[in-house]
C-alpha cells in the first residue's frame, strides 16, 4: 500500500512538471510573501515499537510480541512564515486518525496462540517544522522538513472493561515527536500544490506500567512511529 502511494506521488510530480515546461513560470512573486496559508491532507501508517524488558517475567507464557502497520488519514491546516529566502517556519495543527495493533504470542495449554489488541488513535497534533527549500526551478521547488510536534491522543481516553484474559494496556495520552521528511512544491496558475513524504518518531514512552499484569510486565517501552504521504494546497 505504501509503495503504491509513493509511486502515485512520483507520477504526479513527473507529469505535473512535464506539462509545465513549455509555459512561463506561474506565480513568480509567490515566495516573496511573508506569510501564507493552506490545507493539507493525506495518508498515514502507524507502527508501535514494542521494547521488551531485559529479564521479563512470564517467559514460559509470552514467547514474543510485535506490532502491525495500520493505515489512517489526516487533515491539517497550514500556516507558513518566511524567515529567509530558503527557510520557512510552518505551524500545521490538525487531526490524525489511525490504529495500532499489538500482538502477543503465547504458549498456553500446550499450544501456541496469538492475542491481539487494537489501540485506536485520534491525534490532535501541534507540529512546528522548519522547511528548508532549494532554489526554485521554473514551476517546482524541492524542500526538506525537520521539526517536532506535540500530540494528544483522544482515542486512548476510552478504556473498555474486559475480562482478565483480554489484552489490556494502559497508554499515555500525550506524545512528543521529532519529524524529518522531503517534498516538492509545484507552482500552478492559481495556487501552490505540494507532495510531501515524512516520518515522525516518538521521543516519549507511552506505556504506563501496571505491575502484576502480564501484558504490561513484559514490556519496557512502547514508542510510536508514523509515516505520512501528504498533499498540500496553499
Amino acid at each position: 500500500m505504501r509503495k503504491s502511494l509513493i509511486l502515485i506521488a512520483v507520477l504526479i510530480i513527473y507529469f505535473t512538471e512535464l506539462f509545465s515546461q513549455s509555459a512561463p513560470p506561474n506565480m513568480p512573486h509567490y515566495d516573496k510573501k511573508v506569510a501564507h496559508f493552506g490545507i493539507s491532507f493525506g495518508y498515514n501508517q502507524f507502527y508501535s515499537n514494542m521494547i521488551g524488558k531485559e529479564n521479563p517475567p512470564f517467559q514460559d507464557t509470552i514467547m514474543g510480541f510485535d506490532s502491525d502497520r495500520n493505515s489512517g488519514f489526516q487533515l491539517m491546516f497550514v500556516s507558513d512564515l518566511r524567515l529567509l529566502n530558503w527557510l520557512n517556519l510552518r505551524f500545521t495543527p490538525g487531526v490524525t486518525f489511525g490504529d495500532r495493533r499489538l500482538n502477543y504470542y503465547e504458549y498456553k495449554n500446550n499450544e501456541f496462540v496469538v492475542k491481539s489488541t487494537s489501540l485506536e488513535a485520534i491525534y490532535v497534533e501541534l507540529p512546528l517544522e522548519f522547511k528548508i527549500r532549494s532554489k526554485r526551478w521554473r514551476n517546482m521547488r524541492p524542500y526538506l522538513i525537520a521539526g517536532g510536534k506535540y500530540t494528544y491522543d483522544l482515542g486512548s481516553i476510552k478504556r473498555k472493561k474486559a475480562n482478565p484474559e483480554d489484552v489490556m494496556l494502559k497508554i499515555d495520552n500525550s506524545e512528543i515527536f521529532y519529524t524529518v521528511g522531503a517534498g516538492v512544491d509545484f507552482y500552478l496558475p492559481y495556487f501552490k500544490f505540494g507532495v510531501e513524504l515524512k516520518t515522525s518518531y516518538a521521543l516519549t514512552n507511552i506505556l504506563i506500567p501496571e505491575f502484576h499484569t502480564m501484558y504490561s510486565d513484559v514490556l519496557d517501552k512502547i514508542r510510536t512511529q508514523v509515516f505520512y504521504i501528504n498533499l498540500t494546497f496553499e
